[in-house]
């Protein structure tokens, strides 16, 4: 029996009428007020079963609530997830991005553009639940890690709009071999000390300069001091006012990987990964 303002409507919620009624005289006892007035005829609600009524009702909308938001968390489909990635564009990336946000709408993503010589300890630290990054920044030993290619990419020549190769689609070593050379600090990657090697630049007589930032090197190849080897997707991102060029004969290409901690218990985190893959795995079919 449910009692529903001054009337009652009978449900059938499978309890009997005399368990019923020893609930709710249970529940008049342990208050110490009479909660339905009975007759002959009819069971209504005194004022104070009236209040129980209505307060409850907003209670068990509570409860349903957070039974709901505690289930989901627990699917991942609310909470918050880290991303650390490298700072370049990818249709691919991006549409990612936003088909998670849309299935999700309960998931908080917290994005943040990093070096690429950062993503691996944030994720390692725990700081970021996932990376995105390149594959030679990443260290031999990755046991405790899941890691998963997105895409191939290499690198490219970026040079100032005015050099004589500036208008080619691509070049040989043996044309930029008298450049002046500017490399990131980053260098101290074992695959770039290859491609350094491969250019010959840090063992020439040519002007041979270090800069501490992406943004850094590229106003130096804009103002016209020198050019430089870039992972092709950050010259795309950063090169307005450079000359991006192919170089066809050295071997210069990496990977672009999204990379996990095997341990990481957020439920948010296969969502993501499953639903980045998918984007990159549509885009390359």
């Amino acid at each position: 029996l449910i009692v529903t303002g001054v009337q009652t409507c009978a449900l059938p919620i499978y309890i009997s009428h005399s368990t019923t009624s020893r609930n709710v005289a249970a529940l008049e006892e342990g208050i110490g007020v009479r909660l339905l007035v009975r007759d002959n005829r009819s069971v209504r609600l005194t004022p104070a079963g009236e209040i129980l009524y209505r307060e409850g009702q907003k209670l068990v909308k509570k409860i349903e609530a957070i039974e709901g938001a505690v289930k989901n968390a627990g699917l991942g489909l609310a909470g918050k997830i880290t991303i650390a990635g490298i700072d370049f564009y990818s249709e691919a990336l991006v549409e990612s991005y936003s088909e998670f946000c849309r299935r999700y709408p309960d998931i908080v993503v917290g994005l943040y553009h990093k070096d690429v010589s950062e993503i691996w300890n944030l994720v390692n630290t725990g700081e970021a639940d996932v990376g995105i990054g390149f594959s030679y920044s990443m260290p031999e030993d990755m046991e405790e890690f899941e890691m998963r290619v997105l895409t191939r990419e290499r690198f490219c020549l970026v040079a100032p709009l005015d050099h004589p190769l500036a208008s080619r689609g691509s070049v040989h070593m043996s044309e930029i071999s008298s450049a002046n050379y500017i490399s990131l600090s980053v260098a101290n990657y074992d695959f770039i000390k290859k491609l350094d090697e491969q250019t010959g630049f840090a063992q020439s007589d040519n002007d041979y300069s270090v800069v501490p930032s992406i943004e850094s090197l590229f106003l130096k190849v804009r103002s016209g001091t020198g050019i430089s080897m870039i992972p092709t997707p950050i010259a795309q991102k950063y090169g307005e006012g450079c000359a991006i060029l192919d170089v066809e004969d050295m071997e210069s290409t990496f990977d672009v990987v999204l990379i996990w901690r095997k341990d990481n218990l957020n439920p948010s985190l296969p969502l993501f990964t499953d639903t980045v893959l998918h984007f990159f795995q549509t885009a390359e079919e």
